[in-house]
């Protein structure tokens, strides 16, 4: 399941995920890429995963981050937020072989991804 939200100004794209992404969710968050790629040209993506049953393998993240894997080359920085540590290590591998910048923040610093995210 997951939630656009779009109330954020510049060329950021936010999404909240708060369980795992069907092939017909991925569908719709591409949509949401295109429209929002088409406006701004290249975007900066925000995810905030919340209780994320399916990102229990560096795999699985990766399968179900397809979409933002297909628009790579649109995308200037990936932040992601969640709540395990750990997880910092696949959001790099994810975006070591998906082409993106991309950095893992645990949900206390969300500050800092939103400077990250909108830095360089």
């Amino acid at each position: 399941m997951f939630k656009h939200l779009s109330q954020i100004p510049g060329n950021v794209v936010a999404i909240r995920i708060s369980g795992e992404i069907r092939d017909r969710e991925n569908e719709q968050i591409s949509r949401i890429l295109e429209k929002e790629i088409a406006k701004s040209g290249r975007i900066r993506l925000l995810l905030v995963m919340d209780h994320y049953p399916s990102f229990n393998t560096a795999e699985s993240l990766y399968d179900d981050l397809k979409f933002a894997k297909f628009y790579s080359d649109a995308i200037e920085r990936m932040a992601v937020i969640g709540d395990k540590p750990w997880k910092k290590t696949w959001v790099a591998l994810f975006g070591l072989f998906g082409g993106i910048q991309a950095e893992y923040f645990d949900r206390s610093a969300a500050d800092a991804a939103w400077k990250w995210l909108s830095s360089g």
